[in-house]
């Protein structure tokens, strides 16, 4: 357990330096936008794929996870990742959908990156709703609703403030799916289930 934990301090250490970076991006951009000769700043795909894979990777470490301390190390380091990455998406997208040649998240459908939305709902939605008993003289004092609302957290997106409606994974018909669409969908399965579901 001691090893796992180690693994996902590393994970925010290095997103915490990832926020870092883009806090001081954002001043600069503050201050040349004052400068009409100066040039957009754009992050280059290799970025947008290194960010993706970085939630990927943080995702698929919560599989088959049963230790409550962990669970809630890394539920509370995905929705920390929500929140400093989809704004960056978002804007992405909204910038590429505004101006071809400014494109930021790609500029072809094969250079394109998005925010891996359906994996992490893949990997938080098996452990909806918490089943969790606090064993008596837990010295660890981790509760139920404190992983429900962790879970909560991302499920909801909690804290992650963007605009575009272009986020996520694509659907059949060529739309996408958010965390939002796809968790309002389990909550709605929960309530009535569909003949042949497997909540039955």
């Amino acid at each position: 357990r001691l090893k796992r934990s180690l693994c996902f301090n590393l994970l925010e250490g290095a997103l915490d330096g990832f926020n870092e970076d883009e806090t001081k991006r954002d001043k600069l951009l503050s201050q040349s936008e004052s400068q009409p000769d100066a040039k957009k700043c754009a992050i280059p795909p290799s970025l947008w794929k290194s960010m993706s894979a970085f939630a990927s990777l943080s995702s698929s470490c919560i599989h088959g996870e049963t230790d409550p301390r962990c669970l809630l190390q890394i539920m509370r380091l995905l929705n920390k990742i929500q929140r400093v990455m989809l704004p960056l998406f978002a804007l992405g997208n909204e910038e590429s959908s505004g101006n071809a040649d400014e494109m930021n998240v790609g500029t072809t459908e094969e250079e394109a990156t998005t925010f891996p939305s359906t994996e992490m709902f893949d990997a938080v939605a098996p452990y909806y709703p918490v089943q969790f008993t606090p064993p008596k003289n837990d010295p660890h004092g981790i509760t139920r609703d404190m992983l429900q609302d962790a879970l909560m957290a991302v499920l909801c997106e909690r804290g992650a403030f963007y605009k575009s409606r272009t986020m996520g994974g694509k659907q059949e018909g060529g739309g996408e799916e958010t965390m939002i669409a796809l968790a309002a969908r389990m909550f709605l399965e929960r309530l009535e289930p569909p003949k042949s579901s497997e909540y039955d």
